[in-house]
């Protein structure tokens, strides 16, 4: 998992983020380099991280994440809980087959 902040003005919200994910046991990465964004999701989709939690201003003032899968395309925005939620099944899931 990819988290590709919009621009460093949320760069504290991506970590807050970043943090949320890996004490819920969730593998991560925070994508914080001065790139932009569509450099940011080409890069991870080559890399074939499976989902890109994108934040921005709107995400950060709202306490969402906008989750792109790399085939599925946009997912829409989620509260981070239930994101976490819904990765921690499907890793549950996983672990199963």
């Amino acid at each position: 998992m990819e988290i590709c902040p919009v621009s460093e003005k949320v760069a504290d919200y991506a970590k807050h983020v970043h943090e949320t994910l890996k004490n819920h046991g969730i593998r991560v990465h925070l994508d914080d380099r001065n790139e932009k964004l569509p450099a940011k999701i080409r890069d991870a989709q080559m890399q074939k991280i499976p989902y890109m939690l994108v934040v921005g201003p709107k995400e950060a003032e709202a306490g969402t994440v906008s989750v792109r899968h790399r085939s599925k395309g946009d997912l829409g925005p989620r509260p981070i809980a239930d994101a976490v939620a819904s990765l921690q099944q499907e890793i549950a899931n996983r672990a199963i087959l």
